[in-house]
């Protein structure tokens, strides 16, 4: 499970394999034909050899891979990598939220050099998954917001956004939304700069029953031209706190001192929380991580705001949502022309300690809803890809294309029996 060293890191490298495939091809047998060199991978050929241009240079190196499948590097657009340190957690969800949450609060770093610790381990299991780009959720320090995890992203080999959470609502909203605003007005040449590297800064109001709506408009008017996302429609909770301004939501909001009567003014009209944030989602490039409540009038308007949507499958079974809502409709938004990808959540909610694996996600989509593997496998890349901002060619084995990375799946003749079988796989280059 950790990257290989057989493949050259220079030169002209033929790897002929059992299939190869991406998001809108597979061939098998399959070969990719690459140049590798000044930090750089690009595709010279993929496909059948045989049909391989007689221009194209000769392979200064030939790797035979006979009963491995290919795939592009993939994409996590939602994690929080700064919770690795704490490891998988069990968890009934029969027994509510609180005890967990009462784990995470009572587990979690809060130091900035902690913090890029527990990141840095989160970007060696992502590699260790063959996770090359990530859109990862960085938490506050007991003195407030961070830049360390984005330093910690920025310095290794992955690609993606740092967003910066932060929670607005009731009694801590005009204070919390001040010191995020200092916070990106101290630090504005970074955010900016960020916006042309590899590793972006962005800002992820919590969710919409830590923050307000106002504080969600006051998100936009201050940092609409960086990456932006929240978490929403988790939990029936959450529908109850935001239709009717009650519930296990409100109950958590004024133990712990946030509650205050101008929220309610706020909620309290039956609104679906899609609904709810759908002016915010409408004024700004969103995307919104889990949606596990979703009706079908919510599908029409994260279509119609171009959201994109994180699904993070092992998550909404860990917090057993299917029995909330029923089985996710992801497949419905992908026909209303959403743009649905995969995340992992935290590591927290995983069952794979050694790494942090979006095609541990690709898997269980194949097997407990038999989805088609070409679909999964583009959620988990390209779809991805669009929704961090990045090109998604980058994950993809066309001509030409800059390709971030390249995974083998082992004793896997096909695309399919790679997303099938739970076989090893290691991240080649």
């Amino acid at each position: 499970m950790t990257p290989g060293s057989q493949i050259p890191e220079s030169g002209v490298v033929q790897i002929d394999a059992a299939a190869i495939a991406d998001a809108r091809f597979e061939c098998a047998p399959g070969s990719l034909l690459l140049f590798r060199g000044r930090g750089r991978t690009t595709v010279l050929a993929a496909g059948d050899p045989a049909e391989f241009d007689a221009a194209l240079p000769a392979p200064d190196a030939r790797v035979s891979l006979p009963t491995s499948t290919l795939v592009p590097a993939m994409v996590n657009a939602h994690t929080h990598l700064d919770l690795t340190h704490m490891g998988p957690i069990a968890h009934d969800p029969a027994h509510g939220l609180t005890p967990w949450l009462h784990k995470i609060v009572a587990g979690r770093v809060h130091e900035p050099d902690e913090i890029a610790d527990s990141v840095r381990q989160g970007i060696a299991k992502s590699l260790a998954g063959g996770v090359v780009a990530v859109g990862d959720i960085a938490g506050w320090t007991n003195h407030g917001p961070t830049l360390a995890p984005h330093a910690a992203l920025a310095d290794s080999r992955l690609v993606g956004t740092s967003y910066v959470e932060f929670f607005a609502i009731g009694t801590r909203q005009d204070h919390a939304l001040d010191i995020m605003r200092t916070f990106v007005r101290d630090h504005r040449d970074t955010f900016d700069a960020a916006l042309t590297s590899n590793a972006r800064l962005g800002l992820t109001p919590h969710a919409p029953y830590t923050v307000s709506r106002a504080a969600y408009d006051a998100c936009v008017e201050f940092a609409a031209d960086y990456p932006l996302t929240t978490h929403l429609a988790e939990s029936h909770a959450e529908r109850e706190f935001i239709a009717d301004a009650r519930g296990p939501k409100r109950e958590l909001l004024a133990a712990i001192g946030f509650w205050h009567e101008s929220i309610a003014a706020d909620l309290g009209d039956g609104a679906h929380p899609i609904e709810h944030l759908a002016p915010v989602l409408g004024r700004a490039s969103w995307l919104v991580a889990h949606v596990n409540d979703a009706d079908d009038a919510g599908i029409a308007t994260l279509a119609r705001t171009n959201t994109s949507v994180a699904y993070c499958p092992r998550s909404s079974a860990y917090f057993g949502t299917d029995h909330e809502f029923g089985p996710h409709r992801y497949r419905d938004m992908l026909a209303a022309g959403v743009n649905v990808c995969l995340g992992t959540d935290s590591i927290v909610n995983l069952d794979t300690p050694e790494r942090i694996a979006v095609l541990d996600e690709m898997r269980l989509l194949v097997n407990r809803d038999a989805l088609d593997p070409a679909t999964a496998l583009a959620m988990g890349t390209t779809h991805g890809a669009r929704a961090l901002g990045l090109d998604p060619t980058s994950f993809t084995f066309a001509e030409g294309a800059a390709v971030l990375g390249i995974v083998a799946i082992d004793d896997a003749p096909s695309l399919a029996a790679a997303l099938s079988a739970p076989s090893a796989f290691r991240l080649l280059c």
